[in-house]
């Protein structure tokens, strides 16, 4: 864990040094979807973003968020970003272990975390106990069959091959383990969580054929598409 906090911490400083402009939801369809899950979810009492990095989803939806806020991330550099963006009960820790009470939230994020952590099980548990009984977790990962988007993207991915380029020189990249339909949902499920929704969402480019107008196109053509498996990222709707 120590390791791993580490990585963070190092990635922190190299990524989210400084709170950047939000997302632009026109063009960021993961962020856009994301919004709109929790918005459907409310008005609530009391709402933990767990793994909120920069404090991104905290700040978008700050005017229609209860007093009650909190975000959970393993990095306090990257923390540190989000209490320059946003006012929030912000803590340090882990998934698989929260600094929050029994049942202390009635809506709980939890996007893009899971698959990073060390002990999913461990991780989904927590996230079932700090909910209230009847609450909704919202909870997001990287879909393993995410085939339309390595589809799209295979001439550069042959390319970078062909020449051996690689990405930008010293990035750091965080370790994740991507998930399929079932795996998602029969680890929400043997947590003691009841899965209502789950969706997969989201086709990306990746730089150079990432324009504008092809990103636009492309996230019209998903959210206007009926249910399927080949988006970039699984999401779950589920309750306590």
């Amino acid at each position: 864990m120590d390791d791993l906090r580490a990585l963070y911490e190092d990635r922190a400083t190299q990524q989210y040094a400084e709170p950047g402009p939000l997302p632009d939801p026109r063009i960021d369809r993961k962020f856009r979807r994301i919004c709109e899950l929790v918005r459907a979810h409310l008005p609530c009492e009391a709402f933990l973003d767990a793994g909120c990095g920069d404090g991104r989803y905290l700040a978008a939806l700050a005017d229609e968020l209860p007093h009650r806020r909190a975000g959970l991330d393993l990095s306090e550099r990257i923390l540190e970003t989000a209490r320059a963006r946003v006012d929030a009960d912000f803590r340090q820790g882990n998934l698989e272990a929260l600094p929050f009470a029994d049942g202390e939230f009635d809506l709980v994020l939890c996007s893009q975390v899971i698959e990073h952590v060390l002990d999913a099980d461990a991780a989904a548990a927590e996230l079932l106990r700090v909910l209230r009984p009847g609450g909704t977790l919202v909870i997001s990962t990287d879909n393993a069959r995410n085939y339309v988007t390595r589809g799209l993207n295979a001439p550069r991915t042959l390319a970078v091959r062909a020449l051996r380029l690689r990405g930008a020189r010293g990035r750091i990249e965080s370790p994740a383990t991507p998930y399929t339909r079932a795996s998602f949902r029969a680890l929400l499920e043997r947590a003691g969580l009841t899965v209502e929704r789950l969706e997969t969402f989201r086709f990306h480019l990746m730089w150079p054929l990432d324009a504008r107008p092809l990103t636009r196109a492309l996230n019209a053509a998903d959210a206007r598409l009926p249910a399927h498996g080949l988006g970039d990222i699984i999401v779950a709707e589920a309750h306590r």
